[in-house]
């Protein structure tokens, strides 16, 4: 589908401007300790502001009403995993704070903590899309992998609230496995890595949002809404990074198009999956031994 003209220019090419300022800001105040808060205070008090920036200007501003967040969709089938993630994320940090606790020295360690700040946060997002690049394709390609992932492309759908719509089996792989490597084990200092959580959080929610958000070069840097809404889109195979775009140009799985929109999101066969509305059903669909899927 093609996209008109903006109807509201101010907000398509003000917003992502607005939320990278005032997160460039907060961070400067947290690693030069000007901020009278800790770092992960710091990290939650910008996600949440990122999510009511976003969630006002998609209601303000959407994109396409089709896309829309309901009271169906968000309490029917949203909510639970919503709550589902944030025990499993709380799980999964206090493992790796405790694996971390026995085996990492605090303050970072070894040749990357050696290195300035910027460098170790752009090592760490790097490794760290890149290993959520490889899980992420690998999920798309083994069926039964796909029957946890594929959770995160049921909705036909794509607004900032759903972003955290996910089976615990992803969430144990990006929350638990890959950020004990890529945050703990690789020796970035405590600064690189809540300056790397900062960015991953913040491109993870606006690639969501349900508007006209577009930031034009920017794109082959860094994946967002304008991107991301092709990996959602049915039929689609492409843009598998969370943060950035280098490893999909390098896999030549990397798709922007500035003028266009997918026609349709969520699944290619939407029978082939459970309907996200039965939570359960969804939950125990990868361990059931019945015939796989295949992937999307």
């Amino acid at each position: 589908m093609e996209l008109d003209t903006p109807a509201r220019p101010g907000l398509t090419y003000g917003t992502y401007p607005l939320l990278a300022t005032a997160t460039a800001v907060v961070v400067w105040a947290a690693v030069t300790h000007r901020l009278p808060i800790s770092r992960d205070a710091a990290l939650a008090l910008l996600t949440v502001g990122t999510i009511v920036v976003a969630f006002t200007v998609e209601r303000v501003n959407p994109l396409l009403d089709r896309w829309r967040m309901t009271r169906d969709s968000f309490v029917g089938r949203d909510l639970p995993f919503i709550g589902l993630a944030f025990v499993v994320e709380q799980v999964a940090t206090m493992g790796v704070s405790l694996i971390a606790a026995r085996f990492v020295p605090d303050g970072g360690f070894g040749p990357l903590a050696e290195v300035p700040l910027l460098v170790q946060a752009l090592v760490v997002l790097l490794a760290l899309d890149l290993l959520w690049y490889a899980y992420h394709r690998a999920a798309h390609a083994i069926p039964r992998l796909w029957r946890a992932h594929g959770v995160h492309h049921a909705p036909s759908q794509l607004y900032v609230l759903m972003h955290p719509v996910f089976h615990p089996i992803d969430l144990l792989v990006s929350r638990f496995v890959i950020s004990l490597l890529v945050f703990r084990f690789s020796g970035a200092t405590p600064d690189a890595a809540f300056l790397a959580l900062v960015v991953l959080n913040l491109q993870q929610t606006i690639s969501h949002i349900n508007s006209d958000l577009r930031t034009g070069p920017l794109n082959y840097l860094l994946i967002g809404a304008e991107t991301h809404r092709w990996h959602h889109g049915a039929g689609e195979r492409v843009n598998y990074g969370s943060v950035l775009a280098v490893w999909d140009i390098a896999f030549r799985t990397f798709v922007y198009e500035p003028t266009r929109v997918p026609d349709q999101l969520g699944l290619d066969d939407p029978s082939s999956y459970p309907d996200p509305r039965r939570f359960h059903a969804t939950l125990a669909w990868p361990l059931r031994r019945a015939k796989v899927v295949s992937p999307r």
